[in-house]
C-alpha cells in the first residue's frame, strides 16, 4: 500500500466514522470500485484507533468524569454493596453506555459472517445509504421539540438506542446516524445525541479492536510500513476530531438534511451503477 492510499482511507475513515454518512459503506466502495484495499488488519485497526483518539480528544473532560464515576463506583461497591447510581450523572452515562453496547455486541457475534458477506453487495450498500439518508431526513424533523438530556435516559431507551446501533453493522447504514436517530427518537436534544452517540463508539470500536487482536498476532503487518500505517492512524485522528466538530456545529444550525441529500445521492448512484454493470 502506498502512503496516497494510506491518505485517502485515513481521511475517509476519519470523515465517515462520525459525519452520518457511513464509514463501512464508503471503504466498501473503495475496494469495489476504485480498486483501493483496505489493507492488513493492522492498518485496519490503526485506522479505528486514530478514530477512537478523535473521540477522547473531543470529549475528553466527559471521558475523565466517567472513569472517575467507574471507580467511585467500584469503592462504594466494596464499602455500601451499591453502585449508588445516581449519586453522580456520569456513573448513570457509564452504565447507559454499557447497555446500548450489548445488543451490537451480541448481534455482531450472532451474524458475523452475514455482515462480512454484505460488504461484497454494492446493492446492499446503496440501499443502506438511502434508508441512512431517510432516518437522518426524518430524524431531524422529529427531533426538533426534544429536550430531554442523557441523564434523563432510562436503561430501556439506552438498549433501544443500542438496537439502533446494531443495525450499522451492515454497510451502507451509518452508525453514527442510527445512534443519533435512537437518540431523537426517545427524546434526547440533538446536542445530547450526537455527544451519546460518540461516546458510544468508544466500547463499539475497543470491542472490534481486541477481537483483531488475535489476527494481529498470527500475522503481524504483512509487510506493511510503519510510515503508512502512521499516517493512516494521524489522518484518521485529525480528520475524525475535525468531522466531530463539523456534526456538532450542523446540528444545532439544523442542516443534517444535507447529508440525506448526500447519502441519497451516493445510493442512488452505487445501485445505478449495479444496474449499468450487469
Amino acid at each position: 500500500m502506498s502512503i496516497l492510499e494510506s491518505f485517502i482511507l485515513g481521511f475517509v475513515q476519519g470523515a465517515t466514522e462520525f459525519l452520518p454518512i457511513s464509514s463501512s459503506g464508503h471503504l466498501a466502495i473503495l475496494q469495489n470500485w476504485m480498486n483501493i484495499s483496505e489493507g492488513t488488519v493492522a492498518f485496519t485497526v490503526f485506522l479505528h484507533l486514530g478514530s477512537l483518539v478523535a473521540v477522547i480528544i473531543a470529549y475528553k473532560k466527559s471521558i475523565v468524569s466517567i472513569l472517575k464515576a467507574f471507580v467511585g463506583m467500584c469503592k462504594d461497591i466494596k464499602r455500601e454493596r451499591s453502585l449508588c447510581i445516581y449519586k453522580d450523572k456520569y456513573r448513570l452515562y457509564f452504565i447507559l453506555l454499557i447497555i446500548a453496547t450489548i445488543p451490537t455486541a451480541i448481534i455482531g457475534l450472532l451474524f458475523e459472517d452475514k455482515v462480512d458477506a454484505a460488504f461484497s453487495s454494492m446493492t446492499i450498500v446503496g440501499v443502506m445509504l438511502l434508508i441512512t439518508g431517510i432516518l437522518l431526513y426524518f430524524g431531524e424533523k422529529f427531533s426538533a421539540l426534544n429536550t430531554r438530556g442523557i441523564k434523563n435516559l432510562k436503561p430501556k431507551n439506552a438498549f433501544i438506542i443500542g438496537l439502533f446501533q446494531s443495525c450499522a453493522l451492515f454497510p451502507g447504514l451509518s452508525r453514527s446516524g442510527t445512534t443519533m436517530v435512537g437518540g431523537f427518537a426517545n427524546g434526547l436534544k440533538r446536542e445530547d445525541a450526537a455527544e451519546f452517540s460518540f461516546l458510544l463508539s468508544i466500547p463499539a470500536v475497543l470491542g472490534a479492536t481486541l477481537l483483531k487482536v488475535k489476527d494481529i498476532i498470527k500475522l503481524g503487518a504483512q509487510g506493511t510500513s510503519a510510515g503508512v500505517m502512521i499516517v493512516g492512524f494521524v489522518t484518521s485522528l485529525v480528520v475524525g476530531y475535525f468531522a466531530i466538530k463539523l456534526l456538532v456545529y450542523v446540528l444545532k444550525n439544523n442542516r443534517l438534511k444535507y447529508f440525506s441529500y448526500y447519502c441519497w445521492a451516493v445510493g442512488l448512484i452505487v445501485l445505478i451503477m449495479q444496474i449499468v454493470n450487469r
